[in-house]
């Protein structure tokens, strides 16, 4: 059986280190020497040589005087040696080298409201950082794009809270309220704030149909003791906040998109008790989380506690 059939079928106790001591020796030509380089004792280098010459059954050094030199088995061990080294080194690198300049694709998912506030500065910053990173974005309902995260079609999903299902894992973003809007002209424009049940006798520009935050208004009207009254059902806030402006019906959106919003015949008011509105980051806890899945996700929270933190600020 030659060396290099030896090697192939695994049947020795080689390992990249043994290798890597015998080839500092071939090239020191000196076991002191190679000791020095290798931050050994000179006993434990000789020590690993022979074991490694037991396992293989031949000579690899022929001891001198002056020095060692290779036998003939040793200068094919060394040839062979020399390129599987420098290859395990290119692997052990390929972590930190994927770390450093990270590529790929990555398929993120966000509702609309949070793509409009948040997602052109994420999408951004994240692509000048690194920008062999191609960020997918798909936008949708929170309720469908977590459907979509379950069956694999999605890595990550940036959405409100308030339907969860069994597997995902949410990570809160941001917190912040609902406010109902309503026209100047509307007699609930004097309110300082108000209560589900002062709407009653208004009609509503809502969401589509099946969108979380409709449900979530709708539950609280419910609990206020009526079912509201639908002027529109749209995806358009716009087209809400048009109609609203009229007096055609009021709406109910997040505050930081309210005021995005806001037009000189519009009023925002507070509701008294807490309807709150929650950003979250949800991933599936049954999938592999990939690098880049993991580097968004800590990108996407550094950037949501940058935000609070300067909002804080600015407000102080």
């Amino acid at each position: 059986t030659s060396l290099f059939q030896t090697l192939g079928k695994g049947e020795t106790g080689v390992d990249i280190r043994v290798l890597k001591y015998f080839v500092q020796v071939a090239k020191d030509r000196n076991f002191t020497r190679a000791s020095e380089h290798l931050y050994i004792s000179q006993p434990a280098l000789s020590k690993t040589i022979k074991k490694l010459e037991h396992e293989l059954g031949i000579n690899l050094f022929d001891v001198r005087t002056t020095g060692v030199q290779l036998t003939d088995y040793g200068q094919m061990l060394y040839q062979r040696a020399v390129p599987l080294i420098a290859e395990f080194d290119a692997l052990t690198n390929f972590v930190s080298d994927i770390q450093a300049k990270p590529v790929g694709r990555l398929r993120v998912g966000v509702t609309p409201m949070i793509a409009t506030l948040y997602m052109v500065n994420i999408v951004t910053e994240f692509n000048d950082r690194w920008p062999e990173v191609e960020l997918q974005i798909t936008e949708d309902g929170s309720i469908a794009l977590r459907k979509q995260l379950l069956d694999g079609g999605l890595d990550l999903i940036l959405c409100i809270t308030g339907d969860s299902a069994d597997g995902l894992h949410e990570t809160i973003l941001f917190e912040d309220e609902m406010v109902a809007v309503v026209s100047g002209s509307n007699h609930l424009a004097h309110c300082s704030s108000l209560h589900f049940s002062q709407m009653e006798d208004q009609t509503f520009n809502l969401y589509s149909r099946y969108a979380t935050l409709t449900r979530q208004i709708e539950e609280r009207c419910i609990k206020a003791g009526f079912m509201p009254k639908v002027n529109i059902s749209s995806s358009k806030v716009n087209f809400m906040l048009q109609m609203t402006e009229h007096n055609r019906g009021i709406c109910i959106l997040p505050r930081p998109y309210a005021m995005r919003g806001l037009r000189d015949n519009l009023k925002v008011i507070s509701f008294a008790d807490p309807f709150p509105w929650q950003g979250c980051l949800v991933r599936n806890q049954n999938s592999y989380r990939t690098y880049l899945s993991k580097l968004f996700e800590q990108f996407v929270l550094q950037y949501f506690n940058d935000y609070k933190t300067h909002s804080r600020l600015n407000f102080e």
